[in-house]
């Protein structure tokens, strides 16, 4: 990532551009504001491992367009583990994709927030590459993300990519920051 696309929390946030030049300062002051105020919640602020995640993920839903670029990321990113890291990733939205407990929320590529989907997704993976020292539920976010008898068929590929991840040295940080609320669980069940 450059300097030069640190100014998209900018324009999340409501504050537009500058009527001049800014200060270089200024704007990467306003730029750690915005960050400590949204962490993990735009693309900006998110972990190379979750951004690959989270760009593989988009591209796969939205009909794994140039797919041939998300390998080569992942070998880029993963040397000695990209298949298995790929092949466990993608059949995890395989199952996300038949079994979901509601309409999945995966965006396009040029939006730069997260949705609550993929926020519990990423925690998912973070919660598994940690196991008992995680102090979060993986099987409430398995309940909150795919239909109830298909959770273990969900939580098989992702405890490979976590520990695929983790093998490699990329542990993916885990944050507290927008989960799906318990009300919003009970709601999306009742839908499905």
């Amino acid at each position: 990532m450059n300097d030069m696309a640190v100014w998209w929390p900018d324009l999340a946030a409501g504050q537009g551009m500058p009527d001049g030049p800014a200060e270089p300062a200024d704007h990467l002051e306003r730029v750690r504001h915005l960050v400590d105020l949204r962490q993990g919640g735009t693309v900006l602020t998110l972990s190379r491992g979750e951004q690959l995640l989270l760009w593989s993920a988009r591209r796969w839903r939205h009909g794994r367009f140039r797919w041939d670029q998300v390998e080569m990321e992942f070998r880029r990113f993963l040397p000695g583990g990209w298949p298995d890291a790929l092949i466990a990733w993608e059949e995890a939205l395989e199952q996300l994709h038949q079994y979901p407990a509601g309409r999945p929320d995966i965006g396009n590529g040029c939006r730069s927030a997260l949705s609550t989907d993929e926020r519990a997704l990423l925690t998912l993976v973070a919660v598994f590459q940690r196991g008992p020292r995680a102090r979060l539920s993986a099987a409430w976010l398995l309940s909150y993300l795919i239909a109830p008898a298909r959770q273990r068929d969900l939580a098989g590929p992702l405890l490979a990519l976590a520990g695929t991840l983790t093998m490699a040295g990329m542990e993916l940080p885990l944050r507290s920051g927008p989960i799906p609320a318990t009300d919003a669980v009970s709601v999306r069940s009742a839908n499905s």
